[in-house]
């Protein structure tokens, strides 16, 4: 059978067709960040960091491969399997307790084969999903069903945050927030919502529930000189970017980070290292690459034509904007330093992963709500 037309133009299949109506400025913005990301865990102070840019490159790669089927399916298939993403959500989390590699002092990850996984970063993109899909289908006005939502998310949220991992746990939250307000969860409910997170966050440092540690980081940003070790790492952070100047010291000059006075600089605090060797200029340019980011992944919002959309790019869009917020600002003193990776940039091959499929969900949202658009705009 021929596959042209009587004016010998080719026929247009469905893929192709699909693929004209992605979001460009996202994609570029992806590509940019995610390169961005790999240069920079290559010029980390760290011993062994090209090794860590050839895995973080690997990450990537393996994100890509997820992320272009991810975007050519249609995502409201995924509505149609909340309750099995939920258990599999559960079942990797119970996981990490059960069989988890543990480092650090935390036991976050799984060992598959030669490869390390981190489950939790995973949990963010499914919850989401879970959460747009259980919102769009609910009443969340009402008090019942927003305890019921709240009662989805804890579950997880509990399994991350004994790991320990309060980072994620808090993304969690901010996620739940975000997406119930947007849902149309009335005000009071998100009022005695914080009121019960200011009361629990009374409990757990009064009844000693979280450690030592833990707390420092939590309230760093208040007392620098009485949090210990994190108050020093802060400090260090702050010289860090401090003397990067206006362009920075150069991509190859000897930094703090050469010197071993920059802690985590490949991952927690590598915005520091990056602001050190490339300046204001250089942070700045990444500050604007997320800043396009979000803006994008709103758009995707706005011109979805579910419910069901909207939610997941919301969701997505407020775990990008929180960590970005909490990490620069963590490298800066003014945030908790919770542990939270700096997206695309920090080190970490699946938290890489899991912000290209990220992408490639909110991609197949766009190019799905084009098409039905051009079908008719009318609806």
């Amino acid at each position: 059978m021929s596959l042209t037309r009587t004016d010998s133009r080719p026929v247009r299949t469905t893929a192709v067709r699909k693929w004209r109506s992605l979001d460009p400025v996202l994609l570029m913005v992806s590509l940019a960040l995610s390169v961005f990301g790999i240069f920079a865990v290559y010029v980390a102070g760290t011993d062994g960091q090209q090794a860590y840019a050839a895995n973080q490159a690997l990450g990537f790669a393996v994100g890509l491969a997820g992320a272009i089927p991810l975007a050519l399916i249609d995502y409201r298939l995924w509505q149609r399997y909340l309750k099995p993403i939920y258990v599999l959500i559960i079942a990797m989390l119970l996981a990490v307790i059960v069989a988890g590699a543990a480092a650090g002092g935390a036991q976050r990850w799984i060992d598959i084969g030669p490869v390390q996984v981190q489950p939790s970063e995973f949990a963010k993109l499914l919850v989401v999903v879970v959460l747009a899909g259980y919102i769009a289908e609910s009443p969340i006005r009402e008090n019942l069903t927003f305890l019921k939502a709240l009662g989805v998310l804890a579950v997880p949220a509990l399994l991350v945050f004994v790991q320990p991992d309060l980072g994620t746990a808090l993304v969690f939250g901010a996620v739940f927030v975000t997406m119930t307000f947007i849902g149309g969860a009335r005000l009071y409910q998100l009022g005695a919502l914080a009121a019960m997170g200011v009361v629990t966050a009374v409990v757990a440092f009064k009844a000693d529930i979280l450690k030592g540690y833990q707390k420092d980081r939590l309230t760093v940003f208040v007392d620098p000189e009485g949090s210990g070790d994190v108050g020093y790492q802060v400090a260090q952070s702050k010289t860090a970017i401090g003397s990067g100047g206006l362009t920075g010291k150069g991509y190859d000059a000897t930094t703090l980070a050469n010197l071993g006075f920059l802690p985590e600089d490949h991952t927690d605090f590598i915005f520091s290292n990056l602001a050190e060797r490339l300046g204001f200029v250089g942070g700045m340019l990444l500050l604007v690459l997320f800043l396009v980011l979000i803006w994008r992944i709103l758009h995707v919002a706005t011109i979805s034509r579910d419910r069901f959309g909207v939610l997941i790019a919301v969701g997505v869009a407020t775990i990008f904007l929180f960590h970005v917020f909490v990490n620069v600002g963590m490298t800066m003193g003014i945030m908790p330093v919770t542990g939270i990776p700096l997206p695309f940039i920090s080190y970490g091959r699946s938290s890489l992963v899991v912000s290209v499929l990220s992408l490639g969900l909110l991609q197949s949202i766009a190019m799905h709500s084009r098409a039905e658009y051009s079908k008719n705009p009318n609806v």
